[in-house]
């Protein structure tokens, strides 16, 4: 026995063994087959609806009727098809040639409008339905990839064991440093090239819009501005070097993962840590009578001597 079925996700009228159909006739085994030609050759044959031992996947459907021959369904199957092709044209191709008379027909009396809608030749007709067919078998192909992609991405995107979540990651990391205990603490776990490329998964995630947005978000993850207060970039004076740590390494190989050039990333850490002032005296309570502790703005500076400032760490 054999069963003319429409695939609800398709639309598409297919003949099926009955012995795929449920019981109550609302689903069907399918053939998970990519070739026209497999499919057949599975229906005829009335193959049990398994390949390797798994079990093909049921699609839903409105079952339609049962024929003792292929033949018999074969020919339903074409005439379901053809009826449905009809219907869909008349409801999307000719109704619309259905106007409502205008309310003044002054002067259009000798020319009224049709009635019924004009007749197709039988080579148009054909023509037409071709293409209905057409666009049914691609709507089905795309359906079913759609279907792959979306199963596809569902199993790519689950956590995996080497992937944290971001908030995750920041808890094991015990960012921001505070002190430079801390700083060598992490500079004694950025050996282990496992602990960089945990930093530098976590800090390339932080987003930004440029390399002054990226390297500030950056910078505020890694540490307090207390003790950015005691870096420079060379370490001059009384201050530590902060192009002398691996850290700095982290931060310039996250801030490539987000298309920041190496000089771009080493100039906005140099006036990150150069405006840690500006940002300290900004946060701290106003003394008494609105007067506040004066702080030399970078742009007031000379460039020339902006750059020759900078700052050192020691190693042990």
């Amino acid at each position: 026995m054999y069963a003319v079925v429409t695939l609800q996700d398709s639309d598409e009228v297919m003949v099926a063994p009955s012995s795929w159909l449920s019981a109550d006739k609302k689903q069907s085994y399918w053939p998970p087959f990519k070739s026209p030609e497999k499919c057949t050759e599975a229906v005829q044959n009335r193959l049990k609806p398994e390949t390797g031992g798994k079990t093909w996947e049921k699609l839903n459907i409105s079952f339609h009727k049962e024929y003792d021959s292929l033949e018999k369904a074969k020919e339903a199957q074409k005439e379901i098809t053809e009826h449905k092709e009809r219907s869909f044209l008349l409801a999307t191709g000719f109704s619309g040639l259905k106007r409502q008379r205008p309310e003044s027909t002054q002067g259009m009396s000798k020319y009224p409008l049709p009635s019924t809608p004009p007749r197709m030749s039988s080579d148009a007709k054909d023509e037409l339905l071709q293409m209905m067919r057409d666009i049914k078998r691609t709507v089905q192909e795309n359906s079913t990839m759609l279907k792959k992609l979306l199963k596809d991405n569902t199993v790519s995107e689950a956590p995996s064991s080497t992937s944290l979540p971001t908030k995750d990651v920041k808890m094991n990391l015990n960012l921001p440093l505070r002190t430079i205990e801390d700083v060598k603490r992490t500079e004694n776990e950025l050996t282990n090239v496992t602990t960089q490329q945990k930093y530098v998964q976590y800090l390339s995630r932080l987003g930004g819009f440029g390399p002054k947005d990226v390297i500030k978000n950056i910078m505020q993850q890694v540490l307090t501005d207390d003790l950015a207060s005691e870096f420079n970039w060379q370490g001059r004076g009384i201050e530590n070097a902060f192009s002398k740590l691996r850290l700095t390494d982290v931060i310039r190989d996250a801030a490539s993962k987000q298309s920041v050039l190496r000089a771009d990333c080493e100039a906005e850490i140099k006036n990150y840590l150069w405006c840690t002032g500006d940002r300290i005296s900004r946060k701290r309570p106003r003394a008494c009578g609105g007067a506040t502790s004066e702080v030399t703005s970078p742009s007031m500076l000379d460039s020339t001597f902006q750059s020759e400032m900078g700052m050192s760490f020691f190693h042990d």
